[in-house]
């Protein structure tokens, strides 16, 4: 089998998304209350239809389900996150809610746990450290799990302002843009804490880690948003690019409220602050009047 053929089946799989199985009219007794009735579900006490004596497939099930496997665990959702990233948003943004684990209580599980294993794990116990240069740094060192949430956030209103009238979504809300977030900063903590678990075991510098962890999250941010809005290459490439470019000078302008707040001696940049701003006003507008232009012309 070729490469262009395997690449294709990856892509099939991934549209595939969880397969629900529909009530039949088969009357069913449950053997929890005796009720007869027809459904998936026993409307007396919820217990599920096909229920019958214990088996190697219930051993199987319990099992998977204590290691998080089953269907809307934590688990099984980073993983459809990892794998399908944009689809697997784009099925939960069409309303299927029942296929992922609550995305805002998963993002607060991976900041917590990407706290425990960055700040209290590696360097407490391994005692494996990244200097760091600045009362900043040091800040997002000791909160790294608040501060990837805020990072990811940074892409809110870009994300909002340029990707309106999309082949796959007409209208995209800001409620919707702010579940996209979300999820997006869901999957940036697990690269986080993939790139520093490697970086750090195998020594590698603060800046080789930091550079491989904003190239990887680049990345997956393209192919989710493409696979998310339906955009060609080139229309989710310049899309991409400026909210990228505008993430970046909302985070610097979080760094400077931050600096101002836990360094005393700094002093808080006026001009600075004008400047990041203006930026990212200027590329947000050029990004809409681009994005008006594709819609008008098509």
């Amino acid at each position: 089998m070729d490469l262009k053929h395997r690449l294709k089946n990856i892509k099939n799989w991934q549209h595939q998304s969880y397969e629900f199985h529909f009530a039949s009219d088969e009357e069913h007794e449950c053997l929890c209350c005796g009720h007869r009735y027809k459904g998936n579900f026993c409307p007396c006490c919820s217990q599920k239809a096909g229920a019958g004596d214990i088996s190697w497939n219930s051993v199987r099930k319990g099992v998977m389900e204590i290691w998080g496997l089953s269907n809307r665990s934590l688990i099984y959702s980073l993983w459809q996150l990892i794998v399908r990233p944009g689809h697997f948003i784009s099925e939960y943004l069409r309303g299927k809610f029942q296929v992922s684990f609550p995305p805002v209580k998963m993002l607060f599980l991976v900041a917590i746990l990407y706290t425990l294993i960055y700040y209290w794990l590696f360097q407490q116990v391994l005692n494996l450290q990244v200097e760091t240069a600045s009362a900043v740094n040091l800040w997002e060192e000791k909160n790294a799990g608040w501060s990837r949430i805020i990072l990811s956030l940074c892409f809110l209103f870009p994300t909002w302002v340029l990707f309106q009238n999309s082949p796959k979504f007409s209208h995209l809300s800001i409620p919707k843009a702010f579940f996209i977030a979300v999820f997006m900063s869901t999957l940036e903590i697990m690269i986080e804490l993939f790139v520093y678990s490697l970086g750090l075991l195998c020594g590698a510098t603060e800046d080789m880690i930091a550079t491989s962890g904003l190239i990887l999250f680049a990345v997956y941010y393209f192919f989710a948003y493409r696979q998310i809005f339906g955009f060609g290459v080139w229309g989710t490439l310049w899309r991409h690019a400026i909210m990228m470019v505008c993430g970046f000078f909302f985070w610097v302008l979080f760094d400077e409220f931050i600096e101002y707040a836990v360094a005393p001696d700094h002093s808080f940049s006026t001009n600075h602050f004008l400047g990041s701003f203006s930026i990212i006003v200027l590329l947000l507008l050029l990004g809409y009047l681009l994005t008006t232009l594709t819609r008008n012309r098509h």
